[in-house]
């Protein structure tokens, strides 16, 4: 780690075009299709079968396995599909595709989850599906609940607003519009995790390219001198969760260790909004306001779509100035491109960003020139330029602690290291094939060291 004043350093075009659009919400689609891997765990396991009619909030997929979370039915309708589909990772998933009824039923046996204690408000949040919104999909319970670890004290709750990644802008009109659950999302915390956050300061860290909405929080906040409102400056990449906790507090987080141990919590400010509508309301996880720009979307909107709808339903709605070269969900910083237009949206697609073909098309790379622009870029210090070199090394021993050496497991995804390589060389993908590696190498030592524990 590199210590700064502030470990963001590379400006990016802000390109808010739709900072000032107030979400549309779409017409009801004719069809929505969930897939069953909307978080970053285990898949979900569908409870439902082809035929059968559900209404909006109806739990249709259980959690399964460890740091799963349920899905719920995002149209009224029939099931008519529950099938294998492709995703952009390669893995795939289940998915379940319901036809609409186009009138939006309410699950008739919805009503507000009832809690009394942190156990019953974790399990409140745990089945209402609410998940990091901000790209991360960490289910939300698993991420308070570890803060419940006695040997960890919680003093600080950093609230993601920094929304630092071009074009995006769903975070920011959350805050402009619903002040109230955000609010009532940090007195749910200060009230039920009380024991394990005490007097704990909550932080909304916002950059201050967002004076609107920094000003409606401070007027929401005035007089609760528990909250802050922390501006930050407009500096990519502020809100990836390392660069956040550092900017904020000073600490330093470091690779391997549960972040609730360096003191904080932290949590996406959708997120903290969305749980509370379903806490206040018995309403889950089943649409968010989604960001539709990019240079070749003709009318750039945020607009409010049921999860599982296709994204050739939003493009109806905004239209197009050309045939797309690329689509990607997210930010252009480290969004996913996806496979086709017809692909749904998902728990954390908080924007569809469309590129025509001139500006779709990634650059041919060449041979690093050892300029030393992605160390000096990265927010964490990693020697980015010898990742490849070391990925290279054939005792697999070897690699790895050489790799361990150039500090890649601190690696926080932003692709800065890729933004400025002159030789526009794909470091981003070399840091991931890094981590993929370390991962299956720690998970390879364990199983020998469980078989020789055996004997």
């Amino acid at each position: 780690m590199i210590f700064k004043k502030d470990i963001s350093s590379l400006h990016v075009p802000h390109n808010k075009h739709t900072a000032g659009c107030v979400p549309v919400k779409i017409e009801t689609p004719k069809e929505v299709i969930l897939p069953m891997n909307m978080h970053s765990g285990h898949d979900a396991e569908p409870i439902v079968s082809v035929g059968d009619h559900v209404y909006v909030g109806q739990l249709i997929a259980r959690e399964e396995g460890r740091f799963s979370s349920p899905v719920h039915a995002t149209v009224s309708g029939t099931v008519t599909e529950i099938a294998p589909m492709e995703t952009a990772d390669g893995k795939g998933t289940l998915a379940i595709k319901i036809e609409s009824d186009g009138l939006m039923q309410a699950d008739p046996n919805m009503k507000a989850p009832e809690f009394t204690d942190c156990d019953s408000f974790l399990q409140a949040v745990r089945d209402g599906g609410i998940v990091g919104l901000g790209g991360a999909a960490f289910p939300t319970w698993a991420k308070f609940n570890e803060a419940k670890n006695p040997e960890y004290k919680v003093d600080t709750v950093l609230i993601n607003a920094a929304e630092c990644e071009p074009y995006i802008t769903s975070d920011h009109q959350m805050m402009l519009l619903h002040p109230d659950l955000i609010a009532d999302g940090i007195e749910y915390l200060r009230k039920y995790m009380n024991e394990y956050l005490g007097d704990a300061k909550f932080m909304i860290c916002i950059e201050k390219n967002k004076p609107d909405a920094i000003e409606v929080l401070k007027k929401t906040f005035e007089g609760k001198d528990y909250v802050v409102i922390h501006e930050l400056n407009a500096i990519y990449p502020q809100g990836a969760k390392q660069v956040m906790l550092y900017n904020a507090t000073g600490r330093v987080a470091v690779a391997g260790r549960r972040f609730p141990s360096f003191g904080a919590l932290i949590i996406n400010v959708s997120s903290i909004a969305k749980m509370a509508e379903y806490l206040n309301t018995g309403m889950p996880l089943v649409e968010r306001i989604v960001t539709v720009d990019g240079p070749a979307v003709d009318k750039p909107m945020n607009l409010i779509a049921p999860i599982g709808t296709r994204i050739s339903e939003l493009v109806k709605v905004t239209g197009l100035k050309c045939e797309p070269g690329k689509v990607v969900v997210g930010g252009p910083m480290n969004g996913t491109a996806i496979c086709s237009i017809d692909d749904p949206i998902v728990k954390v697609s908080n924007a569809v960003l469309i590129f025509d073909e001139k500006s779709a098309v990634l650059p041919e790379a060449s041979a690093c020139i050892n300029c030393g622009r992605c160390i000096e870029r990265c927010p964490v210090g990693i020697s980015v330029a010898e990742v490849d070199r070391v990925m290279k090394i054939k005792d697999e021993d070897k690699r790895a602690k050489a790799l361990i050496d150039t500090g890649v497991r601190q690696c926080v995804d932003c692709a800065c290291c890729s933004y400025v390589c002159p030789a526009n060389r794909p470091l981003l993908q070399k840091n991931w094939d890094a981590k993929a590696f370390l991962k299956k190498y720690a998970a390879a030592q364990k199983e020998r060291q469980e078989v020789t524990n055996n004997g």
